[in-house]
């Protein structure tokens, strides 16, 4: 069971982390979107599209930090999780 959980939480940090393949494969569409169908934009795909039009210190650029401050956050919540997870199963 931890192997299990361990490799769920990698799958989990490898999706976040994904940026290029998921911006080629989702449509890369900057907008909201209305169905399932429709085309989006993962966070990851944003910092990695706009950080080069961003003007350093403005507020679209504090954007993008924060969007990564965001990604770290969920990362971090998944790893913790799964460490709570794991640590209950070695101690039984």
């Amino acid at each position: 069971m931890p192997g299990i959980v361990a490799a769920i939480m990698l799958g989990i940090s490898r999706v976040i982390g994904e940026t290029m393949a998921v911006m080629m494969i989702t449509g890369n569409a900057a907008h909201i979107p209305h169905s399932i169908f429709d085309p989006v934009r993962t966070m990851t795909a944003t910092i990695a599209a706009e950080m080069g039009e961003a003007v350093r210190g403005g507020m679209h650029y504090k954007s993008l930090f924060a969007i990564g401050l965001v990604l770290f956050v969920i990362t971090f919540f998944v790893n913790f999780i799964a460490d709570i997870f794991l640590g209950k199963n070695k101690n039984s």
